[in-house]
């Protein structure tokens, strides 16, 4: 993406993310063309071509925003230190996936689904490193492979809430509560079988 410097090219581009985002969670990211972008958003093809190269690069730069977002939201539930209970925990980061996704309902899917960007990549790194010390902190006797194992799991799990139909589950409240109880069950499982 070609970094706007006017105001009224950043409103542009924040036009084109906005439509394209609205878009990708309604219809898909496959389903989307460009030209459906560029007339949701009220802007000329040749205009959006200007920031973006193609619709990979409109995904791309949704995915390194939202991610980032993401990113900053699950830091602050998810501290190295925190001792609380585990469904605690769990509720609170469910809930920073549920405040996201009412913002614009569906995106947050597509985005943490559809092959894309670096930036998922390295929050993603950045949750699984958090996660792995987390563990550490509460199960020191876990070994290194099995800490990775478990934290790279969690966020699979997690991403439960975005990959099962919403043909089954509409407001996802079923899938939320059966990746609660994951997770948990998950979590629980791991301390027992653990040596202190």
């Amino acid at each position: 993406m070609r970094v706007p410097q006017q105001s009224r090219s950043r409103a542009l581009v924040a036009r084109v993310l906005q439509a394209a985002g609205e878009l990708f969670a309604t219809e898909g990211y496959e389903q989307t063309t460009t030209n459906r972008i560029a007339t949701s958003a009220g802007v000329s093809v040749g205009s959006l071509y200007q920031f973006f190269v193609d619709k990979h690069a409109i995904l791309d730069a949704l995915q390194a925003e939202w991610a980032e977002r993401l990113g900053r939201e699950l830091d602050a539930s998810l501290r190295v230190e925190d001792l609380r209970p585990v469904p605690e925990i769990v509720d609170e980061v469910l809930e920073v996936h549920a405040r996201l996704n009412r913002e614009q309902p569906g995106l947050l899917a597509v985005l943490l689904t559809t092959r894309g960007s670096r930036q998922v990549t390295s929050t993603r790194d950045a949750i699984q490193l958090r996660l792995e010390q987390i563990i550490e902190r509460r199960e020191p006797g876990m070994p290194v492979p099995q800490r990775r194992i478990a934290a790279a799991m969690l966020i699979h799990l997690s991403l439960g809430l975005y990959t099962l139909s919403r043909t089954i589950d509409p407001d996802r409240s079923l899938s939320r509560a059966e990746v609660r109880r994951a997770l948990i069950s998950y979590l629980d499982e791991l301390h027992r079988r653990t040596p202190n």
